[in-house]
């Protein structure tokens, strides 16, 4: 297996099964969302469980209190590097008793925490996610993009720095070595990477990267909250893989496919990064997480889809520290679901003809040098 860490970084997210008519080609039936409902509902049952019975083991609690730190040195890092030591920092709630996490506000600055509020209060997340596949892609997947931390190109938003944490459900274990592939759209709705109607183009990678999982299982991205598009509530793609093969131009193809989601976040948050520019210029229609079929509907006491997040400053155009621990099944492989609309050559990309973002039967890519 190619060994990875030097490549890696870190960071933590939510995922959950999306889905609801999005882009063209990306439409759902009603029969294939009760599908998914149900396989998310037992698989989402099966991870639970597993994670239960190992987090109190000596291994999940040192990797837990390595997070913390992590996360903790992440967030001042990050206030050096934008001047906002002077400002507060402003962190996330108490998620005790709570039934329904959609409901649930994953800022809690009204708590008052301060920076003498212990780092456990603040940077352990409650968010422990375990990933289910959909049994789509989305339209928009575009194999064969840089390894990379910065992925804005760029691109204005509100910054986010994202903290994914990968463990293993049967024995709370980091998953070291995996490729971490995000992609996700601009702050007014459009992506890069395809040539389809209204988007970005086949030579864009704009918002497009990856990352290698690091000893703790961790990868780190620079990126901005995205903003919303027709159909969809704000959401990031991700896909995780194992035994890939990194190229010689630092991108890579797809050996095993461990996991295909999304993540999702706070709608009070959606709103307040909506009302900055360039997101106010967005003239498309906003769903929110309660209307996005799959996304917040499925979440229960014991799954939060969300991702917790710690604001960098005063103001929401200082940043945010995004991060969650996420739960996957190292022995799955879902090859069948890996359908890319376009490969990204060193030329430039190529459409590969899975511009609907189907599942199954897609293939890999084209070849590369």
């Amino acid at each position: 297996m190619v060994n990875f860490r030097n490549l890696a970084a870190s960071l933590a997210a939510a995922s959950a099964i999306g889905s609801v008519v999005a882009h063209p080609g990306e439409v759902h039936t009603p029969e294939e969302v009760k599908r998914e409902i149900a396989v998310h509902k037992a698989q989402q049952v099966k991870a639970r469980r597993s994670l239960a019975e190992c987090a109190n083991s000596p291994a999940a609690i040192a990797l837990k209190g390595r997070a913390v730190a992590r996360r903790a040195a992440t967030a001042q890092k990050l206030r050096e590097q934008r001047g906002l030591t002077k400002k507060s920092l402003q962190s996330k709630r108490d998620q005790t008793a709570l039934e329904q996490w959609s409901a649930v506000d994953h800022d809690v600055s009204s708590t008052g925490y301060t920076l003498d509020t212990p780092l456990a209060t603040i940077f352990d997340s409650n968010s422990t996610c375990a990933l289910v596949p959909e049994v789509t892609i989305g339209p928009y997947f575009v194999s064969g993009e840089l390894i990379r931390t910065d992925i804005t190109d760029g691109e204005s938003g509100v910054p986010l720095h994202l903290d994914l944490q990968f463990v293993d459900t049967s024995s709370c274990t980091a998953v070291e070595d995996l490729l971490i592939d995000i992609w996700h759209c601009n702050a007014t709705g459009v992506y890069s990477g395809v040539s389809a109607s209204g988007q970005g183009g086949l030579d864009t990678t704009t918002f497009r990267g990856v990352q290698a999982t690091d000893t703790d299982g961790v990868a780190q991205f620079d990126t901005i909250v995205p903003g919303h598009y027709t159909g969809r509530a704000v959401h990031i793609h991700l896909l995780a893989s194992a035994d890939d093969t990194i190229l010689s131009n630092d991108t890579y193809e797809v050996g095993s496919v461990r996991h295909i989601g999304q993540l999702f976040f706070d709608q009070s948050l959606i709103t307040e990064v909506e009302a900055t520019s360039p997101y106010n210029t967005n003239t498309q229609s906003l769903t929110e997480n309660t209307s996005d079929g799959i996304a917040a509907e499925e979440a229960t006491s014991d799954y939060d889809p969300y991702v917790d997040y710690v604001r960098l400053g005063d103001s929401i155009e200082d940043g945010l520290l995004g991060f969650i621990t996420v739960g996957i099944d190292t022995s799955a492989d879902y090859i069948d679901s890996y359908t890319p609309a376009a490969h990204y050559e060193e030329g430039g990309g190529v459409d590969t003809g899975n511009s609907g973002g189907g599942g199954g039967g897609g293939g890999g890519p084209p070849s590369r040098k």
